[in-house]
């Protein structure tokens, strides 16, 4: 059986932000849902030429052990990264969007900024709350209810200065394997009746304004198949987390 396979037997041991992904999104095991919102009229293309400047993607590949826990495997987090910026890049050339990214090809995810470092975690701190708080059904926040007015602040603008472009386009993703003590673990107990959830690749992208540093558009993913180690299923993942993006 292979790792890919696994993913059908895996038990997460969820911290709270798969719980906040995965609670709106499971609809249908094995099946890439996405849920996007943008911010609609306040939202204005500029005129002309478009430049996205493409920031390092916060990509984090696990095994899940027996006992439950998620180990990071730094090898499977640098290929996903790898695979996620060349499939980021080759879906933007598509759109003939030009790109800028924020490191170049031979050193794709090292050597950020501290300040543009604690941007790429405070979107995945807006990401999770987003999620949490317009998807999930009673947790919505009054003041936030019927509008999406997010942002990330003024260190978005610090950045247009320092790399450039009219948006920036942040992606956060994580994936895991069952380890084969896991997968003996979880066949065990489903031969007692015991279901378990199976393996979900989780991704969320947001577009910003650089201007303002606010977020303009956000997509969520959930998927119960799909492996980010492989460029083509990588490929396959952006494809869909993009699909609604406006550019």
């Amino acid at each position: 059986m292979s790792l890919a396979e696994r993913k059908w037997f895996d038990l997460r041991f969820l911290p709270r932000l798969r719980l906040i992904v995965l609670v709106p999104l499971l609809f249908a095991a094995g099946c890439a849902q996405t849920r996007s919102l943008d911010a609609g009229d306040a939202f204005q293309r500029p005129t002309g030429e478009v430049t996205v400047l493409l920031m390092p993607a916060d990509v984090e590949i696990s095994l899940l052990t027996t006992g439950g826990l998620l180990e990071p495997n730094a090898a499977w987090t640098e290929q996903g990264r790898r695979n996620v910026v060349a499939a980021l890049k080759a879906e933007m050339a598509e759109r003939n969007i030009k790109v800028v990214s924020y490191a170049d090809d031979s050193n794709p995810t090292y050597d950020v900024e501290p300040e543009h470092l604690q941007l790429v975690k405070l979107h995945e701190a807006v990401g999770g709350a987003i999620a949490l708080h317009k998807f999930v059904p009673g947790l919505a926040l009054p003041t936030k209810k019927d509008k999406f007015d997010w942002t990330l602040g003024e260190g978005v603008q610090r950045l247009r200065d320092s790399h450039g472009g009219n948006y920036a386009l942040f992606v956060y993703a994580e994936d895991s394997f069952s380890s084969e003590g896991r997968v003996a673990l979880t066949v065990a107990l489903a031969l007692l009746g015991v279901g378990v959830q199976g393996g979900q690749q989780i991704a969320f992208a947001s577009m910003v304004d650089m201007d303002s540093g606010s977020v303009v558009w956000f997509n969520v993913l959930n998927s119960g198949v799909g492996d980010l180690r492989d460029p083509e299923l990588a490929r396959s993942t952006i494809d869909t987390l993009l699909d609604s993006a406006p550019l």
